[in-house]
């Protein structure tokens, strides 16, 4: 099992911690969604972190600030949403499609990709997306979840 997971949003509420104008402050403070740490230190799978980074160095403070880096067997940054299909294409190579699972809250980022892919795909409803509805079939998640510990759930299905 492998589990590719987005972080803005994903695995701390971005939207509720950081403003534009203070984000390299307010990345320093921020805190993970409540059991999002427990699930990425207790549950075994394989997880890769894939995050658009739009300011040099900004999404490795998060991640350090987060104390999860050590829980990815991978971190792939890019510069733009697109670039994250061509990562996910890379990792589908390299793993068995079957076994991967996309995890984001992004329907028109993470969401679509993963399931153009032919990927698995759950929707994390948080932050400033979790009220864009689908506008094909690809942005139709597999599952929707609002809190983290429904992944437990979600995954052992």
């Amino acid at each position: 099992l492998l589990i590719v997971f987005d972080l803005d949003d994903t695995l701390y509420d971005c939207s509720g911690q950081m403003k534009e104008s203070t984000k390299l402050e307010d990345a320093r403070r921020i805190v993970p969604f409540p059991g999002a740490r427990e699930f990425l230190n207790s549950f075994v799978a394989k997880k890769i972190l894939l995050s658009r980074e739009t300011d040099a160095g900004l999404q490795d403070i998060k991640i350090d600030a987060l104390g999860i880096r050590d829980y990815f067997i991978k971190i792939y940054l890019c510069q733009e949403n697109k670039e994250k299909k061509i990562l996910l294409e890379k990792i589908k190579r390299e793993y068995s499609p079957e076994e991967i699972w996309v995890v984001g809250d992004r329907i028109d980022s993470e969401i679509q990709y993963g399931n153009e892919l032919g990927l698995k795909t759950i929707r994390i409803l948080h932050g400033k997306y979790k009220d864009l509805l689908p506008q094909n079939k690809y942005q139709q998640p597999h599952y929707s979840i609002s809190q983290f510990s429904q992944l437990y759930g979600v995954l052992r299905l």
